[in-house]
């Protein structure tokens, strides 16, 4: 949750929920206080790299690859083959750099030196607990205490409603009803919506309508069996 003034500089309050590793305290960086509960996974203040190298897999299916390329670093990514050592090296420096900004707006956010942010950073993770301990975070709470926060910061009365606005937006069951035709739609969203608001039947009824649906996507080569529906 990320609550924002009107004109001002910075967000007011983020509340972290369960989960704030590496792009998550990325996000709640800029806000003016940070939130988590006690046990938030929190920090991870750090980057990873690499590729997943699948050249061998080609070569015993008996899959042989070519490539052209034009520039001393453009295949640096190709899963064919292995980094060459120029490649590592190029590697690392972004890696380093990226990692280096990084701690750096956590130091300029917390108001720290990125010499002590160092010494939290290196990729460890945290407890919401333990951020407030070591400075990461500022208050612990959750979503009531993050909005309590922000409306004195805003000078919101107490007793005054506020809005929560959710992003994305929830979608509305014909808005799921047809992203799962599409082929485009969320399945987890879509599953817990039908299994809070369907019966085993009717959710076994939708599967038979959309059975013959599904088979039809745009942009796939389409090979059917002769088939028989049987009731």
């Amino acid at each position: 949750m990320i609550a924002r003034k009107e004109r001002a500089d910075r967000p007011i309050v983020a509340s972290m929920s369960d989960l704030a590793a590496s792009g998550g305290y990325y996000i709640a960086l800029p806000a003016q206080v940070i939130v988590a509960q006690p046990a938030t996974l929190t920090g991870s203040i750090g980057i990873f790299g690499g590729k997943i190298v699948t050249g061998g897999v080609y070569e015993k299916l008996g899959a042989h690859i070519q490539s052209t390329s034009i520039g001393r670093n453009a295949e640096i990514n190709s899963p064919a083959r292995p980094y060459n050592p120029e490649e590592v090296k190029k590697l690392q420096g972004q890696l380093q750099e990226f990692y280096d900004q990084f701690v750096e707006k956590v130091a300029d956010s917390r108001h720290s030196t990125p010499e002590k942010i160092d010494q939290l950073a290196q990729g460890r993770v945290w407890t919401g607990q333990q951020g407030k301990d070591n400075g990461l975070v500022d208050m612990l709470g959750g979503l009531d205490r993050a909005v309590a926060v922000a409306k004195q910061r805003a000078k919101i009365p107490d007793e005054s409603d506020v809005e929560l606005v959710v992003y994305p937006a929830r979608k509305s069951f014909y808005e799921l009803l047809s992203d799962q035709f599409s082929g485009a739609g969320d399945q987890m969203a879509a599953s817990a919506w039908l299994s809070a608001n369907l019966t085993v039947g009717e959710i076994d009824a939708l599967r038979t309508i959309r059975g013959p649906l599904a088979m039809f996507k745009r942009g796939e080569p389409l090979a059917l069996m002769p088939f028989t529906f049987l009731r």
